[in-house]
């Protein structure tokens, strides 16, 4: 069976969403994915914090000639490469190659923010104006930088603020001249710091709002069930799947069409055919498993995927769903009604190697159904030359005569009873 996206995860749920949750076990898979994609920089933004860094450094050696001063850029050079190292990995491994390193990178970052305030120390006790001026500005723009790139983050961005903060409280009370501005100092980090929380609360509902509207992108508003949109996702993920490892489960799309509707909607109004629908929803969920895919994909026709079955399997589970769907239905205070389902089968690879193959042959053979006997099943035949053989001979419940030229797949699925409604 293939796997699904995680995206397809949040999409399948159906449900709402709590606004807000507690990172960790709560948080839901696809925000905290979200999150830790923003962990790398972009490539320029790596170059440009490497060539201010290494200036700020190169100036101050220039300046002081002292060994803390080589011994900052050294160090500072040596962490951007692995920070650099560490987001080629990141970006390899969101292409599918490997695991992206999101401890690998906040550690680097943690070790690279002592380095700076190391640095911004060193600066400021060096007792030079010009690295005075550097020593104030230098923790000002890595507070910028943290409130901005690790919004998603406020854990992490808090004790790097104060980090740099606690760089320039210890740089000024070295100089007696700044002592009086150390009391002040501690304000920067705590603005910085409320500047993260406030940024995070927009970033992470930007990122709920996101994963809300493509769940709802993905899902039949009336019944809450998937959509064409996602039934094309689903079946393109298990082609792929059956594509790249021939050994892998073959899988079922099955086509329901219901039986008797359209008098109940004409007859009761609108409402209560909607309130049908819905209850029908809720019957075709209740009778598949919790990997299958159950779709309304428009009026009162649905698809059923059915990952990992055998045509015998997927028989099975369209008798389920007739004997489900045929159940009277007592929908408020509206008279009880009864309505019944049909259904086409297609079997994957067999029948098709797209989505519009699969779904081709599956309406052909729901619409054999029809025809032969309503409430019942048909399995469309193996192998398939094309759209132009959906009229093909077919294998169902109840079976008709298919006379002499019925093939293996016809008479394999002519054994199968289906029940009607």
């Amino acid at each position: 069976m293939g796997r699904s996206s995680g995206s397809e995860r949040w999409a399948r749920g159906g449900g709402s969403r709590p606004r807000t949750f507690a990172r960790g076990a709560d948080e839901p898979y696809e925000i905290r994915a979200a999150r830790r994609a923003t962990l790398p920089d972009t490539w320029l933004l790596a170059v440009a914090a490497l060539l201010w860094s290494q200036a700020v450094g190169w100036f101050a050696l220039l300046i002081t000639g002292r060994v803390w001063a080589l011994a900052w850029i050294v160090a500072d050079g040596a962490i951007q490469a692995g920070r650099m190292w560490l987001t080629l990995r990141h970006r390899r491994a969101a292409s599918g190659r490997g695991h992206p390193p999101h401890r690998g990178l906040v550690l680097a970052n943690v070790i690279w923010f002592v380095v700076m305030a190391a640095g911004v120390v060193g600066a400021l006790r060096a007792g030079d104006p010009r690295l005075l001026v550097l020593g104030c500005i230098l923790p000002i723009g890595f507070m910028g930088y943290v409130a901005s790139r690790y919004a998603a983050f406020p854990r992490l961005a808090a004790p790097l603020l104060y980090l740099m903060g606690a760089a320039q409280v210890v740089g000024f009370l070295a100089v007696p001249q700044l002592r009086a501005v150390a009391v002040l100092a501690p304000a920067a980090p705590i603005a910085f710091h409320l500047l993260v929380l406030q940024n995070h609360t927009i970033l992470i509902s930007a990122f709920v709002a996101q994963q809300e509207n493509f769940r709802l992108s993905m899902h039949d508003p009336l019944t809450g069930l998937a959509n064409r949109l996602l039934l094309r996702e689903r079946t393109a993920a298990l082609l792929d799947g059956l594509a790249r490892d021939h050994r892998q489960d073959a899988f079922a799309v099955l086509c329901l069409d219901l039986d008797g509707f359209k008098p109940i909607n004409d007859r009761h109004g609108h409402a209560v055919g909607d309130r049908l629908l819905k209850s029908v929803a809720v019957r075709l969920r209740q009778a598949v498993r919790g990997q299958d895919l159950v779709c309304r994909i428009g009026g009162d026709e649905f698809v059923v995927v059915l990952p990992g079955v055998t045509a015998a399997a997927a028989v099975h589970t369209a008798e389920r769903l007739i004997e489900a769907c045929g159940l009277p239905y007592h929908l408020d205070d509206a008279a009880t009604v009864r309505v019944g389902v049909s259904v086409g089968i297609a079997l994957a690879p067999e029948h098709g190697t797209s989505t519009d193959e699969l779904l081709l042959h599956a309406d052909a053979a729901l619409y054999a159904s029809k025809r032969r006997s309503k409430g019942s099943w048909t399995v469309h035949p193996a192998p398939i030359a094309g759209p132009d053989a959906t009229g093909a001979r077919r294998a169902s419940g109840p079976v008709t005569d298919l006379g002499p030229t019925a093939g293996p797949d016809v008479a394999a699925g002519s054994a199968a009873r289906a029940r009607s409604c």
